[in-house]
């Protein structure tokens, strides 16, 4: 009788399980009913639309292959809210492809898996990765760096799944083509997902290898040859970041500026912290512990080398050591479930502190971020001091995915700072909300103002002309170009800039400047000359408090 009952009584069990993943999607979809888009994201979706040409000629500040992906996420707002692109229903439901972009993405993983490794890990390292990429921080969700982490994670999926090799290479290869060409500093991502290949069949991680090899060489042959306004853009836009090691060398580097915004990305995403307990726990049952050390100190030099090189510092550009620490932490739970209390209490302990910092005012964050940092630090510690004491099973599952909700939904709370101490520090989610509704709001009053088909010069951020969504004549829907040459001289040397000054021979019924962006003033003589032949700006009116509009001239 026990016997007959025991598959009865495992189905019970696996039911169970998956009734536990309730509270994870529950989060995901609360997060994509209100958290909208961040400004990141309008900035492409803005541009892309309000741009006189295709995804192919027109400035968004992103290479093409992430354009790409943003017009394809694009079609479902243009088929379901075409009157109100812009609208909270608008962003729910790009969030929900996403969503759904991420699920398949980590079903195809999982599938992978289970051809090598059988029983729990693939499934709990598949929800922990698609955790790590659905409950991420806004400023981090559907960034290029976060696509180009999506699809390297895809590319293991790829190279994993078919029995036949000569559909996994190609396939395989055409995602890590797909993860390079999204951002060029998101290559190391793709090196990140060979090592996982390499690990599990070397024969399949050489013959990807081969295929991204060719096809990354094709693309960039074939763009260089068709496309020379990308390899323009990709040249200027690799020199903007003054301080960037592309530009200056690693001597040149603010080490400064990494260190702080590595100990802000410890607080806004405590599933980093996991990471060492979770190397001592597979460290005791894998056979080659020292490869495994070197594997996981690999992983993280290539998580980091992003970030390094676009000497930017923003928190978005850390999301592969995000995922790689979800799915880091999961497999050591699969392998070592006695050892899973580990792994839950830094997650658990970080998501509190992230909880209780982020919450905080900026001048409490600015005053107490050692402080923060100290406390995320010794719940790593005590991480690795648990692998080492009794092991125990009992409810592990259950603390697993609590420990999820808690440590992915710390940034994620109304009030939850999108960074400590660093870029959009003022900024939290429930501001961005309101600011959004505020400027929805000022803008539908322009738009009855000027009129739905008036065409719009904008000297603004991209959000705006996202929010306005009024047409431009020009290729530079936000002028980056002309914004950075009042406090970047050398930008003025670069064709794009030229390019970007020749949007004043178009002909948009209004001139849009957005103050708090834009330098009018500081710009060259010749380009308030033509702004001030153009415009009348003695008849302007404002917008909003910091944007003013100007009618052309008669």
């Amino acid at each position: 009788m026990l016997i007959k009952d025991a598959p009865a009584a495992r189905r019970r069990r696996r039911r169970r399980s998956w009734l536990l993943l309730v509270p994870l999607a529950l989060v995901a979809a609360g997060c994509s009913a209100w958290l909208g888009l961040n400004f990141d994201i309008r900035y492409v979706f803005g541009g892309l639309r309000a741009g006189p040409g295709s995804v192919f000629d027109t400035f968004v500040h992103r290479p093409l292959a992430y354009r790409l992906v943003a017009w394809v996420l694009d079609l479902g707002p243009s088929l379901v809210t075409p009157g109100n692109r812009s609208g909270l229903v608008a962003e729910a439901l790009v969030r929900v492809e996403a969503l759904l972009w991420v699920t398949a993405v980590c079903v195809g993983l999982r599938a992978g898996l289970r051809r090598y490794r059988p029983g729990r890990l693939p499934v709990l390292v598949s929800v922990a990765v698609w955790c790590a990429f659905a409950l991420c921080p806004n400023w981090t969700f559907l960034e290029p760096d976060w696509a180009g982490a999506l699809w390297a994670t895809a590319a293991i999926g790829a190279a994993l799944t078919p029995k036949r090799l000569s559909v996994a290479g190609p396939v395989a290869g055409l995602l890590v083509l797909l993860c390079v060409a999204t951002k060029l500093t998101t290559a190391p991502y793709a090196l990140m997902a060979g090592g996982v290949v390499w690990l599990l069949d070397r024969r399949r991680a050489y013959v990807v290898t081969g295929w991204s090899a060719g096809l990354v060489s094709v693309w960039l042959l074939g763009t260089w040859l068709f496309l020379p306004l990308e390899w323009q853009w990709l040249h200027d836009m690799s020199a903007l970041v003054p301080t960037s090691p592309l530009r200056l060398g690693l001597g040149g580097m603010d080490w400064r500026g990494f260190v702080g915004s590595a100990a802000n990305v410890l607080v806004v995403s405590p599933v980093i912290l996991v990471i060492p307990a979770a190397t001592v726990v597979l460290a005791r049952v894998v056979a080659r512990p020292r490869w495994l050390v070197c594997g996981v100190a690999a992983a993280v030099v290539l998580a980091t080398v992003p970030v390094i090189g676009q000497g930017e510092w923003y928190l978005y550009q850390w999301v592969a050591l995000l995922v790689f620490a979800a799915g880091l932490g999961a497999a050591a739970i699969a392998l070592a479930p006695e050892r899973t209390a580990a792994v839950l209490i830094p997650a658990v302990a970080g998501g509190l502190v992230s909880a209780f910092g982020l919450t905080r005012s900026m001048e409490w964050r600015a005053s107490h971020l050692p402080h923060l940092v100290g406390e995320c630090v010794l719940a790593a510690a005590l991480g690795v001091a648990a692998a080492f004491l009794r092991p125990t099973t009992r409810g592990w599952l259950a603390g697993a995915m609590a420990a999820l909700v808690v440590t992915f939904g710390a940034a994620n709370l109304p009030s939850a700072a999108y960074s400590v101490t660093m870029a959009h520090a003022e900024d939290t989610n429930v501001s961005e909300f309101r600011d959004s509704a505020g400027l929805r709001g000022a803008f539908d009053a322009l738009r009855a103002r000027i009129g739905s088909g008036a065409t719009v010069l904008y000297f603004a951020p991209g959000e705006i002309n996202y929010l306005v969504a009024s047409p431009t004549d020009c290729r530079y829907p936000s002028p980056v170009w002309l914004q950075r040459s009042a406090f970047l001289p050398y930008v003025t040397d670069f064709a794009s800039y030229h390019d970007n000054v020749s949007c004043l021979d178009t002909a948009e019924d209004y001139l849009m400047v957005a103050e708090y962006w834009f330098d009018l003033p500081g710009q060259q003589d010749a380009v308030q000359a033509r702004v001030d032949e153009l415009y009348d700006c003695d008849r302007s009116w404002r917008a909003t408090e910091n944007i003013y509009i100007c009618p052309r001239r008669t």
